[in-house]
């Protein structure tokens, strides 16, 4: 009954983003900003927000994305042990209304799936063809969807060993923006996350979290390096994902750079970093940044179908790696 009810829920959203949808395109040189965040299961379930929101004035944006991470990952360091071995899938959908040139509004909510996926072949042929051990699957005796966290608090326990389909949290931005010139923009938002899912805390921590943002964008039609940058802090509400070990405030900054190779065809790498969300001795649970690499087709029509990949920066403290196809109208 709860799956029927979790699939209606997000029927409902995508016949909404359908029928509120007008043609309508972000100008050539905007930021190819990519909807995402670290798909590391104790920072996804926060509320850290996505790139900043764009639609073109009075008009509506509809994003879609759909991304595996698969991560296998074993810690134990000054009496805490991690074993996260699983693979996470996301189907999310944004849908962000301008209102005159300078207000946006944007709701985003997803449908999450932990398992063992079909990954796990592909990237350990990978790694052992170029040596890379650290990502060799199978090193972890698990059954392919197991995170373990013990650090002998009971209240901070984590044995998660299921399949999981569970709504993630959902996430409301409201936005300023001014133009500087007649090439660049600047945002000032705000980003609400508000508890889904009671099915576990991996999935949403049931915390109300608050991020204040500020970003800098570049708008110019033709600019063939478009460009942006954002910095802000999150204050996180009562958690209940290792509550005792939880830092109250998280910054965070986000950067993308894109590269026009045609009028259609652009190549993007779009850099994010947080500080740590917990007092931990785990690599996984501290500070981490996560780069994405992607290229997109941007059709006269006004649709963009953006693809790419995501690998941690600083290795073991996110997720391994990520692959995304996402469509924007």
């Amino acid at each position: 009954m709860r799956d029927r009810l979790r699939a209606a829920t997000v029927a409902r959203i995508l016949t909404v983003a359908t029928m509120a949808y007008a043609p309508c395109s972000l100008a050539a040189g905007t930021a190819p900003w990519l909807l995402y965040r670290d798909a590391n299961p104790f920072v996804a379930a926060s509320g850290l927000p996505f790139a900043p929101p764009g639609a073109a004035p009075d008009g509506w944006r509809v994003e879609a994305m759909l991304d595996a991470s698969n991560t296998e990952v074993g810690f134990e360091r000054s009496g805490e042990r991690l074993t996260y071995d699983a693979e996470i899938h996301e189907a999310r959908i944004a849908v962000t209304r301008a209102f005159g040139a300078h207000w946006l509004l944007r709701a985003t909510l997803a449908e999450v799936n932990v398992g063992n996926g079909f990954l796990d072949g592909f990237l350990e042929d990978y790694h052992r063809t170029f040596g890379f051990s650290n990502g060799d699957r199978g090193r972890l005796d698990t059954d392919g969807h197991t995170i373990r966290y013990d650090d002998g608090n009971a209240a901070d326990s984590i044995a998660f060993d299921r399949r999981l389909r569970a709504l993630a949290p959902l996430l409301v931005d409201l936005a300023f923006r001014g133009t500087t010139n007649g090439h660049a923009e600047w945002m000032a938002g705000a980003t609400l996350k508000v508890p889904t899912s009671r099915a576990s805390p991996l999935i949403d921590d049931r915390g109300t979290d608050l991020s204040l943002w500020l970003a800098l964008q570049s708008t110019g039609a033709q600019s063939r390096w478009p460009w942006g940058v954002r910095v802000g802090v999150m204050q996180r509400g009562n958690t209940q994902l290792l509550a005792d070990r939880a830092h109250d405030q998280v910054p965070f900054v986000d950067t993308v750079l894109g590269y026009r190779l045609t009028p259609h065809w652009d190549a993007a790498a779009q850099l994010q970093w947080h500080a740590a969300l917990y007092d931990s001795a785990i690599p996984l649970l501290d500070d981490a940044a996560t780069l994405a690499i992607s290229s997109a087709w941007h059709a006269d029509a006004g649709w963009t179908l953006r693809a790419g990949l995501i690998e941690d920066v600083i290795p073991r403290h996110a997720q391994d790696v990520t692959f995304f196809v996402t469509l924007a109208l």
